[in-house]
């Protein structure tokens, strides 16, 4: 039952991530163009309600297509572009397949849900293909070494052991690196939502550039968080993997680690985030006009959310390793050293 779940779980993030590809803009690329023109579709070949192209009904059709320097050639255009009977549709050529050029707005956001849905898919195969292995062949004894631990714990004594501010705090800052990239595609739609031209590509909201404290290239701020996330996510199982061994082993333990955990805290960090943040706040307002749309100020408050984020987690978890030490010290009457 368990890989008919995973596998169910895995067909649709596949449907789901064939969606998306048909509906963004993952397969027509840079929101550069490389040349322009009008296309008229000629034949289509439907598809759906569910099938290769996911969810709904769709063409990919074949297309004459007018191009800005005079040239007329016959086109295809993936599943998604272009319907039956359409004429005159303003298309375009960058760096992968034409395109319908209505807007760029998914030029980001697209790819990034689109990884995000693939990997989703490839975890969930690989759980069902492993659920499936492992109840066909059985596991072999001694296959499998133990790693050398001093301290030992097993899987029920983590599990038992009680979350700490500070192993919550690590845990939210993962899924606040997560969170970052899905700001920053947010902000990315009413940056790029603006048909195409050849060249360059011009933003409808160039200020939003300057009311970023940071304007890193498409989707580094995504790619960045996601590989934060993972760091800290490992970072926030080993603190608690700690807490483990200080429940079982107390002051010997404790005694061992003298060093990592008797670190206080510091408002340093904590200063240097407000400041950032009252920074972000007032660049964003300098540089946005007044009458722009609430989108536009959401994407421009863009840093100003993280670092808010980031601020307030790290305010409402605030332990120090010795107070981590206080609360899951089993009670005792003998002096602790720390």
């Amino acid at each position: 039952m368990r890989a008919l779940a995973f596998g169910l779980v895995a067909v649709v993030g596949f449907l789901l991530l064939a969606t998306v590809i048909r509906t963004t803009d993952v397969l027509v690329g840079s929101p550069d163009a490389s040349r322009m023109g009008s296309a008229t579709a000629t034949s289509c070949t439907e598809y759906g309600p569910v099938g290769r192209w996911g969810i709904g009904y769709s063409h990919d059709c074949a297309a004459d297509v007018r191009w800005d320097d005079g040239t007329i050639e016959r086109v295809d255009f993936a599943a998604g572009q272009l319907e039956p009977g359409e004429t005159d549709v303003a298309v375009f050529e960058s760096d992968r397949e034409p395109g319908r050029d209505d807007s760029a707005r998914w030029f980001l956001a697209g790819p990034v849900l689109a990884i995000g849905l693939g990997l989703v898919t490839l975890w969930f195969t690989l759980l069902a293909v492993a659920t499936v292995v492992t109840s066909v062949v059985p596991a072999k004894p001694g296959r499998r070494r133990e790693r050398e631990d001093r301290w030992p714990v097993t899987k029920e004594e983590v599990a038992a052991t009680p979350v700490t501010p500070r192993v919550r705090r690590l845990r939210l800052l993962a899924w606040l690196g997560l969170a970052a990239g899905g700001v920053e595609v947010l902000a990315s739609l009413p940056y790029f939502d603006a048909p195409r031209r050849v060249g360059g590509f011009v933003s409808p909201w160039p200020e939003l550039e300057s009311a970023w404290l940071v304007d890193p290239p498409s989707g580094v701020i995504a790619g960045f968080g996601a590989l934060l996330a993972a760091l800290i996510g490992l970072v926030a199982r080993s603190v608690h993997e700690d807490g483990a061994r200080i429940v079982r082993y107390g002051q010997d333990y404790v005694d061992s680690k003298r060093r990592d955990l008797s670190g206080g805290t510091s408002w340093i960090p904590t200063a240097i985030m407000v400041a950032l943040l009252g920074w972000a706040v007032v660049q964003a307002v300098v540089a946005v006009p007044g009458g722009a749309p609430a989108a536009v100020w959401a994407a421009a408050l863009r840093d100003a959310v993280i670092l808010l984020g980031v601020l307030v987690v790290t305010l409402v978890t605030r332990q120090s390793a010795r107070d981590m030490v206080d609360q899951l010290l089993p009670k005792s009457t003998e002096p602790r050293i720390y």
